[in-house]
C-alpha cells in the first residue's frame, strides 16, 4: 500500500519535473544555494550537543502533522502558496525570545534577510491571487504547524530544549531543508518524518 508521503512525493517529483522545463532553472539554482547558505547559517544550532534532559521533551513532542501532510501539492499555485507561507512562518518563529541561545544577533539578522530574499524570489512567480478556499486552507494548516511550535517555545519559556525541539521540527520539515526550491514553489517532497526516527 502507498503512504500518503509517497503519494505527495511522486506528485512533488511529477510537479517539479514540469516547473524545471519552464525556464525557471536560474531562479531556482539561486534559491538552492540562498537555502544551503541560510541554513549552514544556524547549523550550529542551539547547543553543540542535545542534554539528557532535553531527550525526553524531544521524543515527546508530537505537532499535528496532518496540517502539514495533507496539504495539496498537486497545483501549482497551492505548492508556491505553501513554500512561501513555510518561508515566512520560519521567519515569524526566528523573531521570538532566542537570548538561551549561541546564536548571535549578526547571525539572525542574516538569516532573516536570507529567507526575506527568499520570499521575494518566490514572489515573483506567484500568479494567482491566494484567496481561493484551497490557498485559505493551505495557509491555514501552515500556520497551525508554527503556532504549536511556538506554543512550545511559550510553554517551555524559550529554553534551549524548546529551541533543540524547533529546530529540529524545522530541518526535518520545511522546505528550507531540502534546499531545493523551484522559482515555481514545489520543494522536493516534504518530509514528514516523526522524531526520533523509527
Amino acid at each position: 500500500m502507498i503512504s500518503k508521503a509517497w503519494l505527495l512525493h511522486i506528485s512533488l517529483l511529477a510537479f517539479w519535473g514540469e516547473i524545471s522545463s519552464q525556464g525557471c532553472s536560474h531562479l531556482r539554482s539561486r534559491l538552492q544555494r540562498a537555502n544551503k547558505n541560510n541554513l549552514e547559517l544556524l547549523d550550529h544550532k542551539p547547543g553543540s550537543t542535545i542534554s539528557q534532559q532535553c531527550i525526553g521533551d524531544i521524543v515527546s513532542f508530537s505537532p499535528n502533522e496532518d496540517s502539514l501532510q495533507n496539504i495539496d501539492v498537486s497545483d501549482e499555485e497551492n505548492a508556491k502558496l505553501a513554500v512561501k507561507e513555510i518561508l515566512q512562518q520560519t521567519g515569524h518563529i526566528f523573531t521570538q525570545n532566542h537570548t538561551q541561545l549561541s546564536w548571535d544577533e549578526n547571525t539572525m539578522r542574516a538569516f532573516q534577510a536570507g529567507l526575506d530574499q527568499q520570499i521575494q524570489n518566490l514572489e515573483r512567480c506567484l500568479s494567482a491571487s491566494p484567496r481561493s478556499q484551497r490557498m485559505q486552507i493551505t495557509r491555514l494548516r501552515v500556520k497551525r504547524y508554527f503556532q504549536k511550535l511556538r506554543d512550545l517555545l511559550k510553554e517551555k519559556e524559550h529554553s534551549q530544549c524548546a529551541w533543540e525541539i524547533v529546530w529540529i521540527q524545522l530541518k526535518a520539515h520545511s522546505p528550507m531543508a531540502q534546499g531545493d526550491l523551484g522559482c515555481h514553489g514545489a520543494p522536493k517532497p516534504f518530509r514528514f518524518h516523526r522524531w526520533p526516527p523509527s
